[in-house]
């Protein structure tokens, strides 16, 4: 019997029994959990990743003069910066406010090995919804650097910085050479030895808190997911087990940390599984990511969709010559967009999915492969398989009974990379774990064979004369008949309003000069029903946009209603 073949029987006969039409499909849940690694404590697996590396560099901080770092000076500079972060009293939770960055990086890590919980803040938030996540973590300690904080004020004069602030650069820069020696040669002595030495303990805590992620706040204030260590070394242990990168890649790392997807990869991932790295501020800067890409010979990418446009503006193919794969998430993949991509940069695209509640990543299209009780593959329209030592189930929306496969309706999750909840929250925490399953906001297909197909986000759907509109396949629509697929931004996009006749009505947003007229005209040509089409059209500066490119379904509704 074929890998795939076993672990589908075995995941819906329990249903079976009572009702045929019952279906959960689980990729080895319950072999995965018996990998050692999630045993462990995430400080211990943050030594045993940097002492095990063996590279000449680990990672390179291209934005300050391409700088290179090997393992052991990370992992150096991290234990000593802990050591001071504990000798200044700084206990509990801290906020850290920097971009990708070594010193952002070696913070994180110094506050896993003092016991400190680092939670990246998002500095872009207004001063009322970053205000919130401060008092939500109970922050009191933030730590940066006077060139991140500088920047940072520039943009966001009124960002309310907590009491006491440290500078990392500052406390890094003061380490004598002589400390950093000593701790850099006990690296030799082994991850086991080093570990006590430093007073790391090696067993973790299933429940034990790494760190907070607050949501993108799209739909409202943000909420702090907390993610365990557990959840962390999870999801690490799955990508490296899919075989996402190869030892020989190099990735580029330039999506902010203080959203899930840029924290796993461009962080954790890379200390705990020795990821060769390049990290840049920003993805905005797309001109040096181009040139990043080019001088240090980058194989992987990640990003959305939104992010990724810009290469095709701006890269050529032989910029883009090295690059092996484009991971897409935070976003569903426009229509079109991934052959746009590829036959600019040959066939490297690859959709995935995920959310901040599974730490996040859940799937990812891979090359067919069996691993035993998992396996990898790529499927038209999905996002993959699910990752190792997951269940998923699709639910109907309002009463979360089971549906079979290949029917729509809210994707549930189970697996050792879903989150514990939300910090503080009951009552969204009660809404989203259901028995220990994460039911997301997601409109979801899935099939026999485990692929995942994401068609959007239940809020980005309207109920229009009793019929479920989405908003991305007119958007879709749109920009395809309008000739705006090129663009870098977006320049329209669908919300809504309430409607006394029909329940809800569209309004489209538009950063184009366009009129209602010409846009009912363009979506009849793409063969848009008319009660798919807007009924009112609002005229914007730009689409608004939060930092991870993913559209700020609150400031839309704002400008809809």
């Amino acid at each position: 019997m074929r890998a795939r073949d076993r672990y589908n029987v075995d995941s819906t006969r329990a249903g079976h029994r009572k009702n045929p039409m019952l279906y959960t499909f689980d990729m080895g849940y319950g072999e995965f959990a018996k990998r050692p690694e999630l045993c462990r404590s995430l400080a211990y697996s943050l030594a045993v990743g940097l002492c095990g590396s063996r590279s000449d560099w680990l990672l390179c901080d291209f934005t300050d003069n391409a700088k290179k770092y090997a393992a052991s000076e990370i992992l150096s500079a991290s234990i000593a910066l802990a050591r001071r972060l504990r000798n200044l009293g700084v206990r509990g939770r801290a906020a850290v406010a920097m971009a990708p960055s070594f010193t952002a990086f070696a913070t994180n890590y110094a506050c896993i090995f003092a016991g400190i919980i680092p939670v990246n803040i998002n500095f872009t938030l207004g001063p009322v919804a970053a205000k919130s996540c401060f008092n939500t973590a109970g922050i009191s300690t933030t730590i940066t650097s006077e060139f991140f904080r500088s920047k940072i004020s520039k943009a966001n004069p009124m960002f309310p910085w907590s009491e006491t602030v440290l500078d990392a650069e500052e406390l890094l820069a003061g380490i004598p050479a002589e400390e950093l020696r000593r701790i850099s040669d006990s690296i030799k002595l082994g991850a086991g030895e080093f570990a006590k030495l430093h007073g790391i303990g090696e067993n973790g805590s299933e429940s034990a808190e790494a760190t907070l992620v607050f949501t993108s706040g799209s739909e409202g204030m943000p909420k702090a997911a907390i993610l365990t260590e557990r959840n962390i070394i999870a999801n690490c242990l799955q990508t490296k087990s899919i075989e996402l990168f190869s030892e020989s890649d190099i990735l580029l790392a330039n999506l902010p940390i203080f959203h899930s997807f840029g924290l796993l990869f461009e962080a954790w991932y890379m200390a705990i599984h020795g990821q060769k790295t390049v990290t840049l501020h920003s993805p905005l800067d797309i001109k040096n990511n181009i040139r990043a890409v080019r001088e240090m010979g980058v194989t992987a990418i990640i990003g959305s969709p939104t992010f990724f446009r810009a290469y095709i503006k701006h890269a050529s193919a032989e910029d883009m010559k090295t690059v092996r794969m484009a991971i897409a998430g935070a976003e569903k993949t426009p229509q079109g967009f991934h052959e746009l991509w590829n036959s600019a940069f040959g066939d490297t695209y690859r959709e995935g999915y995920g959310l901040t509640e599974a730490s996040p990543v859940v799937g990812v299209n891979m090359p067919e492969r069996d691993f035993g009780y998992f396996s990898t593959g790529t499927r038209k329209g999905s996002i993959g398989k699910l990752f190792p030592g997951m269940r998923a189930k699709i639910l109907r929306p309002g009463t979360l009974a089971e549906l079979p496969f290949g029917q729509q309706g809210l994707l549930a999750l189970k697996g050792p990379n879903v989150f514990a909840g939300y910090l503080g929250n009951e009552s969204a925490t009660n809404d989203a774990l259901k028995d220990g399953w994460l039911v997301t906001g997601d409109l979801s297909r899935l099939d026999a064979d485990g692929f995942l197909y994401i068609d959007g986000r239940i809020s980005r759907f309207s109920k229009i004369g009793g019929e479920m509109v989405p908003h991305a396949t007119v958007e879709a629509a749109l920009n395809a008949e309008l000739k705006l697929s090129d663009s870098a931004i977006p320049m329209v996009a669908v919300s809504s309003r309430l409607d006394e006749g029909k329940g809800e009505a569209l309004v489209l947003l538009t950063a184009t000069d366009i009129t209602l007229a010409q846009a009912k005209d363009a979506l009849r040509k793409a063969g848009i029903s008319n009660l798919w089409q807007p009924k009112y059209i609002v005229r914007v500066d730009a689409i608004p946009l939060l930092p991870s490119g993913k559209l700020d379904l609150k400031k839309m509704s704002e400008l809809a209603s």
